[in-house]
């Protein structure tokens, strides 16, 4: 379910929506979670925004560039710092090397529950990467707020077809616009319904 009419930011203002979101959450953080961090930029914004002491940061990215092309230009290996992680000299950050499918699981196991509010940043770019992440978050997040930070062409459509797939309720909150007037980059949250389901079918 999608409600109500998005704060629309112009191109490249991408800082605005990062800002939008630390307002809504009351500039408080539990846990981050971004995929797909290459050199750290957003991962440093995050940081420098979010100052609580008792927050998490965790980066997760192979740091070996994509796994397959994407669009026309990004070929196999695109992305890559030769497995090198950022140097963030913050002790609530922590990277975890290695692909998706072979980290998240694990790691969510170990940590569930997440420490609340929750912020998801999927910059992953790949349709087949985010409708992984997006699937595997729905069993241990029952809720949280999000980033999609290449929306069109990819990840719109995961976003679509998890949705159409499984019982969630989400919403759009703000969107950054690319040089053609689409949603660049957008920010919002999701919620699992899976148990106000059961309730009503009990």
């Amino acid at each position: 379910m999608v409600r109500g009419a998005p704060v629309v930011f112009p191109p490249f203002q991408k800082e605005k929506l990062y800002d939008l979101c630390v307002e809504q959450m009351g500039g408080a953080l539990g846990s981050y979670l971004e995929f797909g961090v290459y050199k750290g930029w957003s991962m440093h914004h995050m940081v420098r925004r979010f100052t609580n002491p008792d927050a998490r940061f965790f980066g997760f990215d192979s740091f070996e560039g994509l796994p397959e092309q994407w669009g026309e230009g990004m070929k196999v290996g695109h992305f890559s710092t030769g497995r090198t992680t950022p140097d963030i000299a913050d002790p609530r950050v922590t990277f975890v090397p290695g692909w998706f499918q072979s980290t998240v699981s694990e790691f969510l196991q170990r940590n569930a529950p997440l420490r609340t509010p929750v912020l998801v940043n999927f910059d992953a770019d790949l349709y087949s990467s985010t409708l992984f992440l997006l699937t595997t978050l729905w069993h241990f997040v029952p809720e949280y707020h999000f980033f999609f930070d290449e929306f069109i062409p990819s990840e719109v459509v995961a976003l679509y077809d998890f949705a159409s797939c499984y019982p969630v309720d989400y919403q759009f909150l703000a969107a950054v616009e690319d040089e053609h007037g689409r949603p660049g980059q957008v920010y919002g949250r999701i919620r699992n319904t899976r148990l106000e389901v059961s309730a009503s079918a009990a």
